[in-house]
């Protein structure tokens, strides 16, 4: 009798699953569009924006495509910063030029030749896009290095 219920619920629940998604979010082609409708239906909690927040920052300085997609109330800034600050914890001198460890995680590595600006561990650096292209240490005494980052 049980399995007979059992496959009686299941054969009334088919249809309802075979229902297309009928919330007019479904229907918008472009994806970042699609995201913004869903989110302004059902609003992301606070938490969802700072999650966003940080996982752009430690995105910075990858050069990869990716589509912009931004939380409704988050600032293009924060969904695409020009630059972090972060601490120096080691300076590596290798084959391929100098590379700067920082206390986030990221490496960035030196592209230019010219070997000017002091960096030691426990330094404070910014590192920001560049104007044309590209990325630019910045020095506490204010120097400018072009790097790249590496990890």
């Amino acid at each position: 009798m049980r399995c007979f219920s059992f496959s009686l619920l299941w054969l009334f629940s088919l249809p309802l699953a075979a229902q297309p998604a009928t919330h007019p979010c479904a229907a918008v082609a472009v994806p970042a569009e699609r995201l913004a409708c869903y989110d302004q239906a059902f609003p992301p909690p606070p938490e969802v924006h700072e999650a966003a927040n940080e996982r752009a920052r430690a995105d910075f300085g990858f050069d990869q495509p990716r589509e912009s997609l931004r939380n409704p109330g988050q600032a293009v800034e924060q969904a695409d910063p020009q630059g972090i600050e972060s601490t120096v914890i080691r300076v590596d001198h290798g084959r391929n030029g100098r590379s700067f460890n920082l206390e986030n995680g990221q490496v960035w590595t030196q592209t230019d030749a010219r070997s000017g600006g002091q960096v030691q561990p426990g330094d404070s650096v910014q590192v920001r896009k560049a104007i044309l292209a590209g990325y630019q240490l910045v020095t506490p005494n204010g120097v400018v290095l072009r790097v790249r980052r590496t990890r």
